[in-house]
């Protein structure tokens, strides 16, 4: 959390924990529906944190499954919950299908994909059925859900999806065999043999890349500094090929992934008072890291969105 402490939740139960004191803050109420981890594990994030709500954190959680059986139904359904709010309670939603082993990445635009899992089943080797084979995107500003493209690969147990420099999400992965099982190999009436185990890999191309977008981004020159600390300034140089509306300065880091649990995923949007043309013709904005968000010290990547789309980013080191 932004404060330190430690947000934890193990099948529909959480709590906020304070480290340094080895106790529980505050135990919150039930997540309504299914079995939400291991093995009906569904997908978690902590939406992106702004300074329109002073940067209180918001978890959102999706999917999940009643048992550790191929006929498993799963869960379609999602909550959204304020830890530190006065009242925690879950905020419910339902996605255009239920998911077990879905997985959430945040995007650049404040919008959430999730993707990957099954319609039916849950993690295990060959206990899941009926891939989930459609992206889908949540607004959280909105409460929305658009479906945002198809795949015809299966990505089931041991799948993977992250956030790269370009802004676009690798997919990779899928392994529901205790053995691997090449394409020749599978055989659709065994349920151990029904998947291969995929070496394909594939790239999800988020809307705000999507047509003629890619050829509208803007370039980032360099930054003032590339070692960025809690209300700090950085200072950012960067070119367009259009007239700038709109700015945004994204700080993330992707954490790391097993299980479809991303641990460590963060996105900041760090404050700045817009920009400024220089006399060779590029812009600069300066951007602050907030005071009240204590992030865990690392790498990260610092993100420019002119006009929504995104530049490549740049990688950075937060320390404490």
């Amino acid at each position: 959390m932004p404060d330190g402490s430690l947000f934890i939740f193990a099948d529909t139960c959480s709590e906020l924990f304070d480290v340094a004191k080895n106790e529980t803050i505050r135990t919150m109420p039930d997540l309504p529906g299914m079995h939400r981890t291991y093995p009906n594990t569904g997908g978690s994030v902590m939406l992106p944190l702004r300074a329109e709500n002073n940067y209180k954190p918001e978890i959102m959680i999706c999917g999940g499954g009643q048992t550790q059986a191929i006929n498993s139904p799963c869960e379609a359904t999602c909550g959204r919950l304020k830890p530190m709010g006065k009242r925690p309670l879950w905020e419910m939603s339902t996605m255009p299908g239920p998911r077990g082993m879905v997985e959430g990445v945040l995007l650049l635009d404040g919008t959430v994909l999730w993707i990957n899992g099954c319609h039916k089943g849950a993690q295990g080797f060959g206990l899941a059925t009926y891939p989930a084979l459609e992206a889908l995107v949540y607004d959280p500003k909105w409460n929305n859900w658009t479906v945002s493209g198809r795949t015809t690969i299966a990505r089931l147990y041991h799948s993977v999806a992250f956030l790269l420099l370009d802004g676009t999400v690798l997919i990779a992965g899928s392994n529901p065999n205790e053995m691997p099982v090449t394409q020749q190999h599978v055989d659709i009436h065994n349920q151990y043999k029904a998947f291969p185990t995929e070496f394909r890999m594939e790239t999800w191309i988020p809307p705000y890349l999507r047509d003629d977008k890619a050829s509208r981004r803007p370039t980032v020159m360099g930054l003032s500094t590339y070692i960025l600390r809690r209300g700090k300034r950085v200072t950012i140089e960067f070119s367009t090929v259009e007239q700038v509306k709109t700015l945004d300065i994204v700080l993330y880091s992707g954490g790391f992934i097993t299980h479809s649990v991303h641990m460590g995923q963060v996105m900041v949007y760090l404050e700045n008072n817009g920009w400024e043309t220089l006399s060779n013709g590029r812009k600069r904005v300066v951007a602050c890291m907030p005071e009240q968000v204590k992030l865990a010290p690392g790498p990260y990547v610092v993100y420019l969105l002119a006009n929504g789309i995104p530049a490549v980013g740049k990688f950075v080191t937060v320390r404490v």
